[in-house]
């Protein structure tokens, strides 16, 4: 079992491993504080003095050492006696930004660089040794020196496959592989595109055309629009029906998120689990009880329950009706991407005959598998005669995770208490939040727009395919591939909210072209049920076997 983070990005350096150049390092970066003013650069200077830095003037090519440093009355000067600087702070003023930014972390001379701040004037050959009072208002920039957690974590994360198993491990091998997946979104918030997750994952063949409704974090533009970009970033074609945002104005203490089929739901007083555990015991309330937090459930071989994992969660029940609303951040592990990625490649040469056939059968034999196979995740509810399943939640992808909201019916509860069942195949999906909130649903209104415009990475107008529902797709059938969509809708008034879901409607195919035999055998056990989920305990077990022995080799 493992907590992780969230954000695939920070693994992509991963492939350097298959190079054989893994390592850890350790890396800072210098960081900007927002100082344009005098006043604000005397706040800054005031608090990082009281924190013991080491200051450091920068004019040109020279730099001193700032000693005795202290604020005039009117806090507009720095008065100081320059020094030169000592051997151990000489790795940033050496290097600057021109190196990997990367210290040793028993080395006193380098790792003191993690003390510094450094402040810029404009070049002054007048400047010596001994006092000096420096003009706040002449200073171009602080940078404050600081570990980069997410180089750092990287490193190590690249260095696990040679000196650690488990499911970290794993992480490093999928990213490495070619990865499967499906449209990307981002929205316009704070005054950038920030990516948002994926859509209708899973549909990849065109009788999988299905709706996807996915909660949005967005903020109208300066001009007031709403902005969404849809893009093709990997191996695939992609077909996309229509694109509406649905805007929701509620009360500014609640939310409004989506169940699966996109009925709408307020969440205002969420309760969380009172106890947690997986298939052998272990607690793990703790990474359940916020969401966003870059702790994720996911599970290894370390937990019983053979090819299929599960999590129960435990609430008090505190409804007077025999409704309520269960609250999910969930997401589909990288390692299930890497494992289909894994299957295709074993049709070899024959996998576009396959990809042909498949395309012939029908919608409910081709879900029939998936579900014999545990790769949507069931959400069961202890009741009186055992567990009684809810619904099966379809693959989202592993970019982010999604809220989400599953009703449920609590009339035939087994006691005081409720119990929540999440369960799919080894390693298919990924936890990040669960509760579940008894209020009755605030008022709130939808608005669902179409776009008002839709253009393409070449500036082509594509509207008319994303306009309504009506089977005729926009195709984006190479990677960089992106339409970039505006909405246009009224303010809302100071004491409304607002949630917005993207509700879009499509597909997407795989462009892989696979060599060599078919492994014939191995693909007609995979009809079995339960087969897919065996597979991957057996390979998770086959990676850490070969990162046990290559540390062995060592």
């Amino acid at each position: 079992m493992l907590y992780r983070s969230k954000n695939y990005l920070q693994f992509i350096f991963i492939v350097i491993i298959f190079s054989g150049s893994a390592a850890c390092h350790n890396y800072y970066k210098a960081s900007r504080p927002a100082a344009n003013n005098a006043s604000k650069r005397a706040a800054i200077t005031d608090s990082l003095n009281k924190d013991s830095r080491y200051f450091i003037l920068r004019s040109g090519s020279e730099a001193y050492h700032m000693k005795s440093i202290s604020l005039s009355d009117d806090r507009t000067t720095i008065e100081c006696t320059l020094d030169l600087l000592t051997a151990n702070h000489q790795l940033y003023v050496s290097n600057g930004g021109r190196s990997a930014m990367r210290y040793k972390l028993h080395e006193p001379n380098e790792a003191s660089v993690l003390n510094e701040v450094h402040f810029y004037i404009d070049p002054d050959n007048r400047i010596t040794s001994g006092h000096y009072i420096l003009q706040l208002d002449k200073v171009q920039k602080i940078e404050v020196i600081e570990k980069d957690k997410k180089r750092t974590m990287n490193s190590y994360v690249i260095g696990a496959l040679g000196y650690t198993v488990g499911a970290i491990a794993v992480v490093g091998i999928i990213i490495a592989a070619t990865k499967s997946s499906c449209p990307f979104v981002s929205a316009y918030t704070n005054n950038e595109f920030v990516l948002q997750g994926e859509i209708y994952g899973g549909a990849i063949y065109p009788q999988l055309t299905r709706d996807d409704y996915m909660p949005l974090q967005m903020q109208p533009a300066v001009d007031g629009k709403l902005m969404v970009k849809i893009s093709n970033e990997l191996k695939e074609k992609q077909y996309t029906d229509f694109a509406d945002l649905m805007v929701i104005s509620h009360d500014k203490n609640s939310k409004v998120l989506s169940d699966e089929k996109g009925n709408l739901y307020s969440i205002s007083n969420p309760s969380l689990p009172l106890k947690a555990w997986t298939a052998d015991k272990k607690d793990v309330r703790s990474v359940l009880l916020k969401s966003n937090d870059d702790q994720l459930l996911h599970f290894d071989d370390t937990l019983s329950g053979g090819t299929n994992n599960y999590m129960i969660a435990q609430f008090k029940n505190e409804s007077k009706t025999p409704k309520a609303k269960l609250v999910l951040s969930i997401k589909n592990s990288y390692w299930v991407d890497y494992l289909y990625t894994d299957l295709a490649k074993k049709f070899g040469s024959y996998y576009s005959t396959y990809v042909k056939k498949q395309n012939k059968k029908p919608a409910s034999e081709l879900i029939k598998w998936a579900k014999e196979q545990h790769i949507p995740l069931d959400v069961s509810i202890k009741i009186k005669t055992g567990w009684q399943k809810v619904t099966g939640l379809t693959t989202i992808g592993p970019l982010a995770t999604r809220e989400i909201v599953v009703p449920l019916d609590l009339a035939n509860i087994a006691d005081e208490n409720i119990e929540i069942k999440l369960s799919s195949g080894f390693m298919f999906w990924e936890i990040d939040y669960a509760a579940i909130d008894f209020s009755e649903d605030k008022y709130f209104s939808v608005q669902t727009i179409s776009p008002s415009t839709a253009v393409d990475e070449t500036g082509k107008n594509v509207l008319p395919e994303l306009i309504k529902k009506d089977n005729t797709f926009l195709e984006q059938p190479v990677p960089g591939n992106a339409v970039t969509l505006e909405y246009k809708c009224n303010v809302p008034a100071d004491n409304i909210s607002r949630s917005y879901v993207l509700h879009t409607r499509g597909y997407y195919t795989h462009s892989w072209n696979f060599k060599g035999s078919p492994k014939v055998a191995f693909l007609k056990g995979l009809k079995k049920p339960d087969a897919f989920p065996a597979y991957s305990l057996q390979l998770y077990k086959k990676f850490v076997n070969t990162n046990m022995a290559s540390l062995a080799a060592k």
